[in-house]
């Protein structure tokens, strides 16, 4: 393979990587989090994820997903904290977020201006999540 061959190889992986959403999972059970990441591959879209509502702030600065899936119970800061937190920086404040939890909070969840999912989370939920928060998962 020639250097302009593999010079416009990368070009398209740059675009490719730009038009697909980024999907950001902040989850402190590993599990749970392993089945967000799937889901999220499986739509077509890419992932990052963090058990850490502090890393999760920085993630989100640093990379600016398209939506955000939070968990409320997490160590350290809560889901609530880091809401609260992302509404307040002007880089993070316009990232939809998706309450993800257990919990019987949507109420709360819509008043703080976030979507609500309920957990046990099925792959339908999901992708019904992605499409409320204006997120169209490419075709995979």
């Amino acid at each position: 393979m020639n250097r302009a061959t593999l010079l416009a190889d990368q070009r398209k992986v740059s675009l490719i990587m730009q038009t697909v959403p980024l999907i950001m999972i902040v989850e402190d059970d590993t599990q749970s989090l392993y089945l967000m990441e799937r889901y999220t591959r499986t739509s077509g879209c890419q992932v990052t994820g963090t058990t850490s509502g502090e890393k999760a702030l920085a993630l989100a600065r640093e990379k600016k997903p398209a939506v955000i899936f939070l968990d409320l119970m997490l160590p350290g800061i809560t889901g609530w904290e880091v809401l609260q937190a992302l509404r307040a920086d002007p880089v993070t404040r316009p990232i939809p977020v998706i309450i993800c939890t257990a919990l019987s909070e949507f109420d709360h969840a819509r008043k703080a201006g976030a979507g609500y999912l309920h957990k046990p989370v099925y792959y339908q939920d999901f992708l019904n999540a992605l499409a409320e928060a204006g997120i169209e998962p490419p075709r995979p």
